[in-house]
């Protein structure tokens, strides 16, 4: 209810309403609401004599109702692609919330010290080592320090680099997506970005399971990456499906957005739907 609340109120649901699309869907109404009067004028049940001379501001203002209402906020989104029977999600969710494996960016050291400071408690690392290994980051340090070992390269590894972590019954996969900066910072580029996550879906497809992947909006935030979250929503998408053309091997792409982003950020699921439709298709 939140959500929705402060979607309906902020400039970007409303933006996206008296936009090109949301002047399409208008128009659309007004076309559904044109055709029921003229097909009743045919049948002489309301005809044009009927009409007042104020109903074309009536059937005007019926159409915006009926565009703003099928264009209501929503939490989630979905793009098909039955050819090649896989999907994207984007869903205004709790990465930890999904039930398939998910993605945990890390960087190219696999740096894991909570604790010590040298990992923000409140990033996506941070917050997964206080839900799962709460009071025992040694022992996730331990986890990640011997699958690091069958990579066969030592520090820093190369972006894209992936180590799976299993713990409550799920899969983490954490990838080598920043370098850390001699002040602990974490930084990224694009190009770090593609490689991330291209090194994630090699290694899914030769080492995991045929399940939904969950993967956040990474990079926007600590990554310092300068663009918007609905390109990088996008570059994520695209970087899925085409990695999964060549070769499935996940049936779902879910990009979770921080419901936090989503009020701070004005994230409008639509506009993006039509950015990726544009992408993708």
């Amino acid at each position: 209810m939140k959500y929705f609340i402060n979607s309906i109120t902020s400039k970007a649901y409303w933006r996206y309403i008296f936009s090109l699309n949301g002047f399409k869907s208008i128009l659309s109404a007004f076309g559904m609401i044109w055709l029921i009067i003229e097909t009743l004028d045919f049948f002489n049940v309301y005809t044009r004599d009927q009409y007042g001379s104020y109903a074309f501001f009536i059937f005007i203002v019926i159409s915006i109702l009926i565009s703003i209402l099928l264009k209501r906020p929503i939490k989630s989104i979905s793009i098909s692609f039955p050819e090649h029977d896989f999907g994207v999600d984007v869903r205004i969710a709790d990465l930890f919330e999904m039930s398939g494996a998910s993605m945990i960016s890390t960087n190219t050291l696999f740096e894991s010290d909570v604790a010590g400071g040298k990992i923000a408690v409140d990033s996506l690392q941070g917050q997964f080592t206080a839900k799962y290994f709460t009071g025992n980051q040694i022992e996730l340090i331990n986890k990640i320090s011997t699958e690091l070992k069958s990579t066969g390269t030592k520090p820093p590894y190369p972006m894209g680099t992936t180590v799976p972590i299993h713990t409550h019954g799920k899969t983490f996969y954490f990838t080598a997506m920043a370098e850390l900066g001699e002040g602990g910072n974490a930084s990224s580029t694009i190009t770090d970005i593609e490689n991330s996550l291209n090194g994630l879906w090699d290694y899914v497809r030769e080492n995991g399971e045929l399940q939904e992947i969950a993967v956040p909006v990474i990079g926007t935030g600590r990554g310092r990456i300068k663009m918007s979250r609905k390109k990088m929503i996008a570059l994520i998408a695209e970087s899925f499906a085409k990695a999964s053309v060549k070769n499935k091997f996940s049936d779902r792409l879910i990009i979770t957005i921080r419901p936090e982003d989503a009020e701070n950020f004005g994230i409008n699921l639509y506009d993006i739907k039509d950015h990726l439709l544009h992408v993708l298709k």
